[in-house]
């Protein structure tokens, strides 16, 4: 019985870890998505377009290619039409 014990303990603080070390991951995803806007010339605005990430990766841009639209983001809180936009932001993870 005493020769289970160990194993048991050990295969238990495994998964745990297992557990903990994929809710960390999902959790650091959530951060990085962020609120994209676009310049509108007509009426001399930011508007809110699509989400995009702040992890280095690949322009993102309206239509998803590189001769696209680029999104922007702020470096303040999400609104619907912020003063600037001056933030490169990336596309979400492929």
């Amino acid at each position: 019985m005493k020769n289970y014990i160990l194993p048991a303990v050990l295969l238990l603080i495994g998964t745990g870890t297992a557990f903990a070390t994929q809710e960390a991951k999902s959790s650091s995803n959530k951060l990085a998505t962020r609120q994209g806007y676009i310049f509108n010339s007509a009426t001399n605005q930011w508007d809110k377009s699509i989400m995009c990430s702040d992890d280095f990766d690949v322009i993102c841009t309206l239509n998803g290619l590189p001769t696209g639209q680029q999104v922007f983001g702020t470096a303040g809180e999400e609104v619907d039409h912020p003063e600037t936009a001056n933030v490169e932001l990336y596309k979400l993870g492929n």
